[in-house]
């Protein structure tokens, strides 16, 4: 479906024209924006449709509309904000109203943004206020563009997993990229033991409680590179690129072990039982997910809470995993600049040992010389986060207490996967990934920018 097709679901869009229109998912996430908000958000309507706020506004201008954006989830009616910002070399003004879209049983299930350019013209809040009013009288049509553009976007909305679309367009380039180039490849049937009975006892909502906290579970385990699909029911399929039989099965009982070792409100524990099977150069896709599924009722009939691991080809050749294909060197940019030199200086170094990791991974140098660079990397990334809530406190920044706190988890979690590389659980090319983009990458470009107003002041 097209973006024309999207508005023939969306009346608003055509009764208001001049106003910039846009649709988020509950994580922010934008499913839709039309061409008005193109305008308004300074960018063309392809790089801002699954993007977030952060990825292509400035920070102050982020800031103004989250706090507004908040205030309206908050309240559970439409909040409004004034904004001034300079485009095209000139000062214009705006009004955006900013609204949460319902489910049929009143729970929110998107974010909705109106915004009206009031530069030079005569136009007041009521303007914006009558946009929003009809933007509330059509949640209806609203609440089916969510589920439309969710469809589009092939996501679960439940889960946040793919959707059965997305995993068969994702699965066939790999099964090609298999035969083209060797690249092992691997996947792993989930299924959540005794569902039915969470269902029974304690109702569909609460089912749908554990069946997002199982995938939340799974999301904190596997790698970036790897991809959670709801597959039907309490059924999830984790594909695995780059990635052999032996280090899928370790993957998969720490899955394992992570579901069972937690807590579910009002019900207790959940545990799961998964099948794992690898791609062979003789068998199809219909085979090796056969196996797959095969092996995880293997594991339900050993008496759950298993793992069980195909081994129809244990006679087979193993392969190794290849890193090569999936990483590309950090380039730093001038827009990563916080206006602290400090600040500046350690992220552009922290760049640097990252790049000199991926070397390491890419030149296949020994363990213990890539265990040097991850040791330096990891203190690198201490020293940084503690000089770094120095300078905020110093600089009396508001999110300091949460800044923080992301500080911790991402240093507990690296100082985990770093164990689990020094003891051989853990790929070198998985520990690349989240010491690399998560830790330094992604942090930079996301949390940190939350402080940019306050050290380039």
């Amino acid at each position: 479906m097209q973006i024309d097709d999207i508005l023939q679901v969306l009346p608003l869009f055509l009764n208001h024209s001049t106003a910039a229109v846009a649709i988020k998912d509950i994580d922010g996430r934008y499913l839709f924006a039309n061409r008005e908000f193109s305008q308004y958000a300074g960018k063309p309507w392809e790089e801002i449709n699954g993007h977030f706020d952060p990825d292509f506004l400035p920070p102050e201008r982020v800031q103004t509309l989250q706090a507004a954006e908040q205030s309206a989830l908050t309240g559970m009616k439409g909040i409004s904000c004034e904004e001034e910002f300079f485009r095209d070399g000139q000062t214009v003004f705006y009004i955006s109203t900013h609204f949460p879209i319902f489910d049929e049983c009143q729970h929110i299930i998107g974010k909705g943004v109106v915004a009206m350019d009031v530069t030079g013209q005569h136009r007041s809040r009521s303007d914006a206020e009558i946009a929003l009013q009809a933007a509330e009288q059509m949640n209806a049509q609203l609440r089916l563009a969510v589920e439309v553009l969710e469809q589009l976007a092939s996501t679960d909305r439940l889960t946040k997993a793919w959707n059965r679309r997305r995993f068969e367009e994702a699965v066939d380039g790999e099964i090609h990229r298999f035969h083209r180039y060797g690249h092992p490849i691997s996947l792993m049937l989930l299924d959540i033991d005794h569902f039915k009975r969470v269902n029974d006892n304690y109702g569909h909502q609460e089912g749908d409680r554990v069946l997002k906290q199982v995938a939340e579970c799974i999301f904190a385990t596997i790698r970036k590179s790897d991809s959670l699909t709801r597959w039907g029911g309490e059924e999830f399929i984790i594909l695995m690129p780059n990635t052999g039989l032996s280090y899928a099965g370790k993957l998969a009982e720490r899955i394992r072990a992570h579901i069972a070792a937690q807590s579910f409100a009002n019900i207790g524990s959940v545990t799961v039982s998964i099948g794992v099977a690898a791609l062979q150069p003789d068998s199809s896709y219909e085979d090796w997910l056969d196996r797959a599924d095969r092996a995880m009722y293997t594991a339900k009939s050993g008496g759950r809470n298993r793992v069980e691991v195909d081994a129809t080809f244990s006679s087979a050749p193993s392969v190794d995993e290849h890193v090569e294909g999936h990483f590309v060197q950090l380039t730093w940019k001038n827009a990563f600049l916080s206006g602290n030199h400090l600040i500046d200086s350690q992220h552009q170094g922290l760049f640097r040992i990252s790049n000199e990791l991926l070397d390491a991974v890419l030149s296949g140098r020994p363990t213990d010389e890539v265990a040097l660079v991850v040791s330096q990397l990891m203190a690198d990334v201490v020293q940084h986060f503690k000089d770094e809530e120095s300078i905020l406190a110093g600089l009396s920044f508001p999110g300091l207490a949460g800044h923080a706190s992301e500080h911790a988890r991402l240093t507990a979690k690296a100082f985990e996967l770093v164990e689990a590389f020094k003891v051989g659980t853990l790929s070198v090319g998985s520990l690349f990934q989240f010491l690399a983009y998560d830790v330094v990458t992604r942090h930079i470009l996301g949390a940190d920018r939350m402080y940019f107003p306050y050290t380039s002041a």
